[in-house]
């Protein structure tokens, strides 16, 4: 037992540094530029110059807006913009609840769970063929359901070949 510990009393010795390592080593100076003025006013002048385009475009191309809504009479061809059409395209096939909840939702969860089934740790497009196969399939399925219902749709959500007459199409 030392002359000075105590019963009940503890005491660590962490280590026994030498004073030169206790000097910090020099960092040299990085290439940086500071974010004001030398980044924002770029991404500043590059959304002033996107949104000065938009407006020309608007001031040059007419962009007619169609009668004013009559309630009392729905058109026939009815169609959502065209990054709805594939869901309803899907709500001419399934049962509402199954098109517009269950298929949706359970995409979602499958995207989120994706990771945890492919557990291939390679950031190489080759090795991430559960990946690609899933995404893949997503893509042609949606892509499949939207030209469907904007090329082969008709008044009334009849089917028509894009070359008879009655084809609507909306741009």
């Amino acid at each position: 037992m030392a002359e000075r510990e105590r019963p009940g009393e503890r005491y660590r010795l962490l280590g026994i540094v030498p004073r030169e390592a206790l000097t910090q080593a020099r960092r040299e100076a990085e290439d940086t530029a500071f974010t004001w003025p030398h980044l924002l006013v770029r991404h500043t002048v590059v959304a002033l110059a996107t949104t000065a385009f938009t407006f020309l475009l608007a001031i040059l191309f007419n962009a007619p807006l169609k009668e004013i809504a009559n309630p009392n009479l729905t058109p026939l061809e009815v169609k959502a913009p065209w990054y709805f059409v594939g869901l309803q395209e899907l709500l001419a096939h399934l049962h509402p609840t199954v098109a517009g909840v269950f298929v949706p939702s359970i995409l979602v969860f499958f995207l989120l769970a994706l990771p945890y089934l492919d557990r291939n740790p390679s950031r190489r497009a080759t090795g991430r063929k559960v990946a690609i196969v899933f995404g893949s399939l997503m893509v042609a399925l949606f892509l499949g359901l939207t030209l469907v219902g904007m090329f082969f749709r008709g008044a009334g959500w009849s089917w028509v070949w894009p070359w008879q007459p009655g084809h609507y199409v909306e741009f």
